[in-house]
């Protein structure tokens, strides 16, 4: 049997009022796939960001929900959730239920700037190119996004499986030539002696 691939699950449902059943619905979406959800909903008194930072190294991928928080942008915890997953090689897979490009939230108003004179991205993105980096998809549901990354890891899982029997039949195999060995010697002073 082979082990869940483990889903960290980032995003702002943690804020929501009804945070531990949010939780559930994406857990049960990851073992419908086959997988763990990790979902970071923590008890007060934790130092929540070491308890999150904890999870992310455990899980084999992220799976973050980069839908606009407070705004028209992404929850800032996710998106440093994301970047601490790519800085430990983590693979990172996207979803929004606000697929809409950054120029139809932030309408630019002269030369591709905002009301206040700032550059909007036009890349055709929902978010920054650091959180969206060309050949990322996005997916529009929870369920898109764990289904591409359980198609996309089920390899890895079955490698690590791999690699895993593979020590133990090397462990075996030493032991084995160990004790024949062993008993070769022995036989060898018993006949010698004998």
């Amino acid at each position: 049997m082979l082990p869940a691939l483990r889903l960290y699950l980032a995003g702002p449902e943690v804020f929501r009022p009804d945070a531990a059943a949010e939780g559930a619905r994406l857990k049960a979406i990851c073992a419908a796939a086959g997988a763990e959800g990790l979902f970071p909903l923590h008890e007060e008194g934790v130092d929540i960001r070491q308890a999150c930072i904890d999870m992310i190294d455990a899980a084999d991928a992220l799976v973050a929900n980069i839908t606009p928080f407070r705004g028209v942008h992404m929850d800032p915890g996710t998106a440093f959730e994301i970047g601490y997953a790519e800085a430990r090689g983590k693979p990172v897979f996207l979803w929004s239920a606000d697929p809409r490009p950054l120029t139809e939230r932030i309408p630019p108003v002269d030369s591709g700037r905002d009301g206040e004179g700032h550059l909007v991205e036009d890349w055709g993105k929902p978010e920054n190119l650091m959180i969206v980096p060309d050949g990322r998809a996005v997916g529009a549901s929870a369920q898109q996004a764990v289904a591409e990354a359980v198609a996309a890891l089920d390899v890895a899982v079955k490698n690590r499986v791999l690699q895993r029997r593979t020590r133990h039949a090397v462990l075996l195999a030493i032991a084995v030539s160990l004790a024949a060995a062993l008993f070769a010697g022995t036989l060898a002073d018993w006949l010698i002696g004998w």
